[in-house]
């Protein structure tokens, strides 16, 4: 789907009107701002807000292929001349702060990632983490429409297929791997709509890697319909019903740039899928996801007490993907050496807190340029005068230095956390940092 329509579909719902000197606007310029009134003030708020609707875009890169239609929205801002008061100019900073906000991940996604890397642990009570004699991946792959998007030269489809051959070769041998796609038929049309949503498919069963085989099952379907997530989740969890966890570990990846458009309930099949026989290990990722988005797909991971991770480009996409495959060497070498002591399988959990401090860096380094690269566009554009743009400007630096000071306080945090067990961990954040 074209960056032009996304947009459309994301920004259009709610509209933003502020009153600048007796002069009421409205802009719809958000589908899903945060709707506080104000910015957040806090590292638990800062957790806890929504993305804005162009969070992750890259404004301020002079030739971006999104920079038009960015600039488009930032056109239907109303003027902010100079003389207004302060409430006035710090409420128009809000909003304009609020479009490129970043999503800004709270200290318990570390804390599920050292869980998942301590899978074979003897102190991993959950039986989920546990080895057993078999080792299965299924991935769930989005095929509706809005996968022909692209990013940078390439589709995400073709970004998708790419990281799925290159990670399937990648499994230990032994290990058993499939293939399920969603919305590969028909179109993203109304008229499409149920042979759309009724088209999700098994196209490379249950089996050891097979390069030919999963290369021909890849070229089978291309990206047109709608996103039936739900539906794929239930029949994943028949695609496994022969692979009970008492004998198998299963990990399941559901991959998707969108919401459920199939009238389907994600979140309850996410459930039902997690309390089955099969008890997979549900990661799900977002590809280039909307806020909107993100918020439905962290449910459907939280429902089944699993992952949530979104990415923007096939390198994260992969590196997600790889977490599965360092599971399945960890299997391998339990099944050949017969270890199973702590030492075996624990990592060191400080680099998961150096990816976690990078992440807060690199959104409020994008989201701080975002947000200076707006400025100057409406000062150049005459959008507001030398008095609001030294004001944004302040503002602007204030947020980051919040976010910067958050991030500190965050790595910290985590680095005193190490030595606790993961249900201590948990408990504590949840008791801090309540916000995911």
């Amino acid at each position: 789907m074209a960056f032009k329509n996304k947009w459309s579909r994301m920004l259009g719902g709610l509209v933003l009107t502020m009153s600048l000197g007796g002069c009421s606007w409205g802009a719809a310029v958000t589908g899903s701002a945060p709707n506080a009134s104000r910015l957040p003030q806090t590292t638990q708020e800062l957790i806890a807000a929504q993305p804005g609707p162009l969070a992750g875009t890259h404004f301020y890169l002079a030739h971006d292929p999104q920079r038009s239609d960015i600039a488009n929205i930032l056109d239907r801002l109303p003027p902010l001349v100079d003389g207004l008061n302060e409430a006035m100019v710090q409420a128009y900073g809000e909003k304009l702060l609020a479009l490129f906000a970043e999503d800004y991940a709270s200290p318990q996604t570390v804390v599920d990632r050292w869980r998942v890397a301590s899978f074979g642990s003897p102190d991993m009570e959950d039986a989920r983490f546990q080895f057993k004699e078999h080792f299965n991946v299924e991935i769930i792959l989005d095929a509706s429409g809005s996968m022909a998007g692209k990013i940078g030269d390439k589709t995400k489809m073709q970004l998708a297929k790419e990281a799925i051959q290159a990670f399937a070769e990648s499994l230990p041998e032994g290990a058993r791997v499939s293939l399920r796609v969603y919305g590969h038929k028909g179109s993203n049309a109304d008229e499409h709509k149920q042979l759309s949503c009724g088209s999700s498919e098994l196209v490379y069963p249950l089996q050891p890697f097979d390069a030919q085989r999963l290369a021909e099952a890849l070229h089978q379907f291309e990206p047109t319909g709608w996103t039936s997530i739900a539906r794929s989740l239930q029949l994943a969890q028949v695609d496994l019903a022969a692979f009970g966890a008492e004998d198998n570990t299963n990990v399941i990846y559901l991959v998707s740039d969108g919401i459920e458009t199939c009238d389907g309930d994600p979140v309850a099949a996410a459930k039902e899928l997690s309390r089955s026989h099969i008890m997979p290990l549900l990661n799900v990722i977002g590809f280039d996801v909307n806020a909107d988005g993100q918020k439905q797909l962290k449910q459907i991971a939280q429902a089944a007490e699993g992952l949530y991770a979104n990415v923007t480009n096939q390198e994260q996409f992969q590196a997600e993907l790889e977490r599965a495959r360092e599971i399945a060497e960890k299997w391998e070498k339990w099944k050949r050496d017969a270890l199973s002591e702590a030492d075996a399988v624990r990592i060191d959990r400080r680099k998961w807190i150096d990816r976690y401090d990078r992440d807060w860096y690199e959104k409020n380094w994008r989201e701080s340029l975002n947000v200076g690269a707006a400025i100057e566009y409406l000062a150049a554009t005459g959008k507001i005068g030398s008095q609001a743009k030294t004001y944004l400007t302040r503002m602007r630096q204030e947020r980051e230095a919040l976010v910067t000071r958050s991030k500190e306080e965050l790595t910290a945090y985590l680095l005193n956390l190490t030595e606790k067990s993961y249900e201590e961990m948990r408990a504590e954040i949840e008791q801090k940092y309540r916000g995911e």
